[in-house]
């Protein structure tokens, strides 16, 4: 009797093989599930990027909202080292001559020289009080501001130049101490200075008997004047103009002038206008963001026929109505007259579904009074008009809240995502019986294959010895 052979273990079966055979078959409703759980991660990507790409939009029509995005101004001075200047949206049109006869400084004082930053500052009985006032000083008199006068202890734990200065310091008092080493055979001295310029901001010392000072007659005791406050003072268009800082933000409407050095008898202009490329670089960055977004949309639902693939949201109802709703106010009447529309600003649509920008008919629309070009994009707080930007703005909030039409497609996109995963680890788990099942039944298919083949060989030897016997018989 011929034995059962095959390579492998005892039976000669190559049972890991055919297990890995079976398993491959069983893991096929796995791996249409894996399949389908990657095309809805995809999908959740593509959203993404259009998400990505409505927020964009939202901020570049928030941008665009307003009559004061439009209301934009630039400014230029003759002179630049004499100041320089900020506006804002309440800023108007004009020109200005500008003359600066004095800048505005903060008081500075100093003390005598001392040995070292370890030596007495005051003859005073000890414990004594400094008494530091914050006022103003005009014509000679100094008023202090009772709100703002600091009290300091001083006793022999701080009764050194620097243990002044360090409780200086801590009383937060609007007045800064250093010390400065100038080389000299008493080198170490305290430089006060008020942290504000202008007289509005000087400081009276006093309680010490070697340590005080009075800004009304620039005089003290231990202590001398490096510098005086002062108060900016210019002229604009010939009217005087006085501030307690080089920093000036209401002189001129919407104006800030940030005053760097006195030009007397040398005035220079400023210059606000109307800033209209401005206007446009946000427009131009409206119309980027949504052609940015269009291309964004074309990709994801775009259809090949020739190789007849389509894009991950080729078809998705959801998009369309974005698009839809998008292109709706884009092309809606929202203005009045000829400037009813955006192409009457030359804002319109291409072939492709792009929106492009006619530069020259843009500015020829704002160069005009009578046209309103704002109208076209800004909500109109005296009417119900609401313009593209502002329409769009509200639209795509709406459409990224929670609740909104984005929301609600991702939100069931990772509901299937979830529930494909929990099938995919529930087969997973089954898989795992199905192959411990199959080695079992193979395990036991070897070893009584193995059994056979064992007896197979001791009945084949013994017909072999029964011949061999019969023939010595004869």
């Amino acid at each position: 009797m011929a034995a059962i052979t095959s390579a492998g273990l005892g039976s000669g079966m190559d049972i890991e093989g055919l297990i890995s055979s079976l398993m491959s078959a069983e893991q096929r409703p796995v791996t249409l599930l894996q399949t389908k759980e990657s095309k809805e991660t995809t999908k959740l990507s593509s959203w993404g990027q259009i998400k990505s790409a409505l927020s964009s939009l939202q901020v570049a029509a928030q941008a665009l909202d307003t009559r004061s995005e439009f209301a934009t101004y630039k400014s230029s001075i003759a002179d630049s080292s004499v100041a320089s200047v900020a506006i804002n949206g309440t800023a108007v049109a004009g020109n200005y001559s500008i003359e600066v006869g004095q800048l505005a400084s903060a008081q500075k004082i100093k003390s005598a020289g001392y040995a070292s930053m370890s030596s007495a500052v005051t003859g005073s009985t000890l414990p004594a009080t400094l008494t530091l006032e914050i006022g103003t000083t005009t014509a000679g008199v100094f008023s202090g501001d009772g709100s703002k006068t600091k009290t300091i202890t001083i006793d022999s734990s701080n009764n050194t130049l620097s243990g002044l200065r360090d409780a200086i310091n801590a009383s937060k008092s609007g007045v800064s101490a250093s010390l400065v080493n100038d080389g000299g055979s008493s080198p170490y001295r305290m430089v006060l200075t008020s942290d504000s310029t202008g007289t509005a901001s000087t400081f009276k010392l006093s309680g010490l008997t070697d340590f005080s000072y009075n800004p009304a007659t620039n005089t003290g005791t231990g202590l001398s004047t490096v510098n005086t406050a002062t108060n900016a003072q210019l002229t604009i268009d010939g009217m005087s103009v006085t501030k307690y800082s080089n920093t000036i933000t209401d002189a001129i409407q919407g104006v800030t002038l940030n005053l760097s050095k006195t030009n007397v008898a040398n005035a220079t202009t400023l210059t606000v206008s109307n800033d209209t490329a401005g206007v446009q670089t946000k427009v131009a960055a409206f119309i980027s963001a949504y052609n940015s977004l269009n291309s964004v949309i074309k990709v994801q639902t775009a259809y090949d026929p020739n190789s007849k693939t389509a894009g991950t949201l080729n078809g998705d109802s959801t998009v369309r109505n974005i698009q839809s709703q998008l292109k709706s106010i884009l092309t809606s009447v929202v203005g009045s007259g000829s400037m009813a529309r955006m192409s009457d600003a030359g804002i319109a649509f291409q072939k492709d579904g792009s929106l492009a920008l006619d530069s020259a008919k843009f500015q020829a629309a704002l160069a005009k009074p009578t046209q309103d070009v704002a109208g076209l994009f800004v909500k109109d707080a005296s009417s119900s008009s609401n313009g593209v930007a502002s329409q769009i703005a509200t639209r795509v909030a709406s459409m990224l809240a929670s609740g909104g039409m984005l929301t609600a497609r991702t939100d069931g996109i990772n509901a299937t995502i979830k529930t494909l995963d929990k099938r995919i680890d529930t087969l997973n788990d089954r898989l795992v019986g199905i192959e411990k099942r199959y080695r079992a039944q193979f395990t036991s298919l070897d070893t009584t294959i193995a059994n056979m083949n064992g007896t197979s060989s001791f009945l084949t030897q013994q017909l072999s010895a029964l011949s061999n016997l019969s023939n010595y018989s004869n």
